[in-house]
């Protein structure tokens, strides 16, 4: 098998620039808010850095004559050593804290050894240390430049890799009205004509951002003479709801009255408007274009390029199909992932498949691909109304959302996954769906709750939850897997649709640690930014990136803020934790030497300055995969 290195991935990733973010879209990339401005104080306490740097730098070259050197691309020495100039590396260690330590002593792909300068010196740079055999005998030291930390690899534990890929080439966010996504859309087919599928597709539309917040209809895309006669499909923002074209409509023929777990929304006269909700939605799938391996590779090279540029090193897909899985053990075996994948498979809720269909992979492809978890779905959104709520939608009487299986079958198809060994992962949003999984994952733990918290079950989201359901679910040693951006989100609309009551419980990731739980952090990207900083901001923060919340700027339910340490374990060792990895997640000796090279201290940095800290680069196994690491040797 070929080294990552010596891929064709890595070899175009090379040629075309790490750094580049075209996605091929004709639209802007969209960015829900400009980050805060910067104080003024951060440029002065650069400069004044920098001049100390310069002085500290001249005086080591008149001492040891020390060289300085970067590498971008390529793989660094086998064996050295890496500093900080400080207590700026954060190993994150498997109890407690945040391990600020200065250095790193790295061999090839692993960490060997960490701490002080000093006793690294003692240790390595005499003949008489402890061990001879550890290390060449003569051992070089690199220090970053002043200001620089050091963080592992940071993994997103709950997102869609290849979809975010996809609908990359036809971004909707941040649309504010209907009119806009029409425009959109033209502006894709004058630029680019239709694709060779023959359908025009794209994502991220939300009503909720438009005059009187309903949803739009297939008529709205037929105004438009370019779009006419065109199969359309857009998923609006959380893929919970897709918008599809008369063309589209036309294609499917006629529609059944009722769909378990979905809804097609129709007129006064009965007929489809053009929006399907949940599991209806597979009706569009049906008759929509299947994905190529050509198209997943595109997919894959796209989001691996600007997920290393934001700092990941790992992703956690949140829907493999059969397909997806099979492409991704390709990719593996030819040495083609740039990233480390924690795939959780996943069946169509219109197919027939099961525990059969799939077989678990633990750490292949050099701990590239790990398949041990299922995905199941047991509601919606919040934002499209599908979230199964155990009272109505404050703001919709009459409304409780819905499962998209229907409650008795929970406990066996729960029990089934987990008797055959799977991680059991389930996307639950509203309060019933919460209270059901919960259910179902005490039945099949049984009294074994020992054996049950070694399973690591998770619930994907766990957004609404009553305070009884929040202890029980810690209880059983249920992972929290939340996403802080949805708060940051859904926060302009949720007390309207559930009310202060229901709100002491939603997004309530504090609450959660504080009752013993263990959380594991992501984004849901396409749904939200691929960029962790936002995140980490989101999480830190409870604001929106303008530093605004519906409570003021001092957060919404600040009460359930995380701590940055909190957040950064949630991002890395946590998030390892969460998918079985015992690679990575930390930069202890033994762990890979996946890593993130920072121009300031995520840590200490003022909070309206942390979303302007940057990646200066991105380790994986010890190579340099994104950007360059300027060193001096000392």
């Amino acid at each position: 098998m070929a080294k990552p290195s010596d891929s064709g991935w890595h070899r175009e990733l090379k040629a075309t620039g790490v750094e580049s973010t075209a996605h091929g879209s004709l639209a802007p990339k969209y960015k829900r808010h400009p980050p805060p401005l910067r104080r003024p104080t951060r440029g002065l306490n650069v400069s004044i850095s920098l001049l100390i740097l310069a002085v500290i730098v001249l005086l080591t070259q008149r001492k040891n004559n020390g060289a300085h050197f970067s590498v971008g691309g390529s793989k660094l020495p086998q064996e050295y050593v890496i500093c900080t100039r400080g207590k700026n590396v954060y190993t994150v260690p498997e109890v407690g804290g945040v391990g600020a330590t200065e250095c790193l002593v790295i061999r090839d792909k692993e960490v060997v050894d960490t701490g002080g300068i000093a006793r690294i010196r003692r240790k390595y740079e005499n003949d008489a240390r402890e061990d001879q055999t550890i290390l060449s005998k003569s051992l070089p030291i690199y220090h970053l430049p002043m200001g620089y930390t050091i963080t592992p690899g940071w993994t997103d534990a709950h997102c869609h890799p290849l979809m975010y890929g996809y609908y990359e080439q036809l971004p909707l966010r941040g649309s504010k009205t209907i009119q806009e996504v029409v425009n959109r859309v033209e502006e894709f087919v004058k630029t680019s004509g239709i694709p060779d599928s023959g359908w025009v597709e794209g994502m991220g539309w939300d009503q909720n951002l438009w005059p009187g917040g309903a949803f739009p209809t297939a008529a709205d895309l037929n105004v438009s003479p370019l779009l006419r006669n065109v199969p359309i499909s857009l998923a609006r923002i959380d893929v919970h709801a897709e918008w599809v074209s008369q063309a589209v409509l036309d294609l499917m023929g006629p529609l059944p009255d009722h769909v378990e777990g979905g809804q097609i929304i129709r007129d006064a006269q009965g007929s489809p408007t053009g929006i399907f909700l949940d599991n209806a939605i597979d009706l569009v799938n049906t008759v929509k274009p299947k994905w190529s391996d050509t198209q997943r590779t595109t997919y894959l090279q796209r989001v691996t390029r600007d997920a290393l540029s934001k700092g990941l090193t790992g992703l956690h897909d949140a829907q493999a199909f059969k397909d997806d899985v099979e492409f991704y053990r390709k990719m593996g075996e030819q040495g083609k992932l740039g990233l480390r994948f924690n795939l959780m498979v996943t069946c169509p809720e219109a197919a027939s498949c099961g525990v059969d269909d799939f077989h678990m992979v633990d750490n292949a492809a050099d701990g590239r691909l790990n398949i041990k978890a299922v995905k199941l779905f047991a509601d919606g959104a919040l934002g499209s109304g599908g979230a199964a709520l155990l009272e109505d939608y404050s703001d919709q009487p009459g409304w409780k959302g819905f499962l998209l299986k229907p409650e008795e079958q929970w406990k066996p198809l729960i029990k089934r996954w987990y008797d055959h060994g799977w991680q059991v992962n389930v996307h639950a949003i509203g309060d019933r769906a919460n209270k059901v999984v919960i259910d179902a994952m005490e039945y099949a733990i049984d009294l074994n709750t020992s054996s049950g918290k070694e399973r690591r079950l998770r619930i994907e989201h766990a957004q609404i939850m009553r305070p009884e359901d929040l202890r029980r679910a810690v209880g059983l040693g249920i992972i929290g897997s939340y996403q802080p951006t949805h708060a940051t989100s859904d926060m302009w609309y949720a007390e309207k649709r559930l009310g202060k009551e229901r709100l002491k419980g939603a997004y309530a990731w504090k609450t959660y640690l504080n009752l013993g739980g263990r959380i594991a952090l992501g984004s849901d990207f396409p749904v939200e930014s691929i960029d962790p900083l936002k995140g980490f901001y989101a999480a830190v923060t409870r604001l929106s990136e303008e530093g605004d919340s519906p409570h003021g700027k001092g957060g919404w339910y600040p009460e359930e803020r995380l701590s940055r340490e909190e957040t950064l374990r949630g991002m890395t060792i946590d998030a390892a934790y969460a998918s079985f990895s015992n690679l990575t997640g930390s930069l202890t000796p033994g762990k890979r030497f996946d890593a993130v090279i920072w121009d300031d201290d995520l840590m200490s940095v003022d909070v309206d300055e942390m979303l302007g800290v940057r990646v200066k680069a991105t380790i994986i196994d010890g190579e340099v995969v994104f950007g360059q690491l300027n060193l001096e040797k000392v």
